[in-house]
């Protein structure tokens, strides 16, 4: 006679589990109290890497603003200069990237949500 048992989940089977108590009385408790501090440190570990990730790309976009401000800018300063050549290579520029920019975003955002 052969008997086979499957069990899955993060934790021992309820079987094991009272086998482990049948060996070390509270064995079942600091099992499960280790597997909810696990739980609770990975969680913790996850928000704050999301947390990072959050920050780092609001200050990519700060930069980009700022960039994309100062090329303006030059190119407002190269009109003035009466250097249309400059300005128009630095403000088709800087607005082909921005828009480049959002369209690759959007792009990949769509096919993020298609997932």
């Amino acid at each position: 006679m052969t008997q086979e048992q499957f069990w899955q989940g993060p934790l021992p089977s309820p079987k094991t589990l009272e086998d482990f108590r049948s060996v070390v009385p509270d064995a079942p408790e600091r099992i499960i109290r280790q597997w909810e501090l696990e739980a609770e440190h990975r969680r913790a570990y996850e928000t704050k890497a999301l947390e990072g990730t959050i920050h780092i790309n609001k200050a990519g976009q700060a930069n980009a603003i700022t960039f994309a401000l100062f090329a303006l800018g030059v190119a407002a300063l190269a009109v003035w200069l009466n250097q249309p050549w400059i300005a128009g290579i630095l403000g088709v520029g800087t607005i082909g990237s921005v828009v480049g920019a959002f369209l690759y975003q959007s792009r990949n955002a769509r096919k993020q949500q298609q997932k």
